[in-house]
């Protein structure tokens, strides 16, 4: 069950062929972008980041307020004790 040259010559060809495909695909795409066509894998890849930064900032905003209240809390308590 050897694979011979004759036999691996197709597959190394083909494997090549699909590579350049996508390479070429990759290229034209790049060059649509520059023209004003989006490419809509990167602007959704982009629109997902944004939405989980801003997702990020709400919630440590949220807990800036919450630190913020205990802080002023302790406060008030370590007033309330010392008196």
């Amino acid at each position: 069950m050897s694979i011979n040259v004759l036999q691996l010559a197709p597959m190394i060809t083909a494997g090549t062929t699909v590579g350049g495909l996508i390479f070429q695909i990759g290229k034209h795409a790049e060059k649509l972008d520059l023209i004003g066509y989006k490419v809509e894998a990167q602007e959704k890849k982009v629109e997902h980041t944004n939405t989980d930064l801003n997702e990020i900032k709400s919630s440590i905003q949220a807990l800036q307020m919450d630190i913020s209240y205990i802080k002023d809390e302790v406060h008030d308590i370590k007033q309330k004790v010392s008196r």
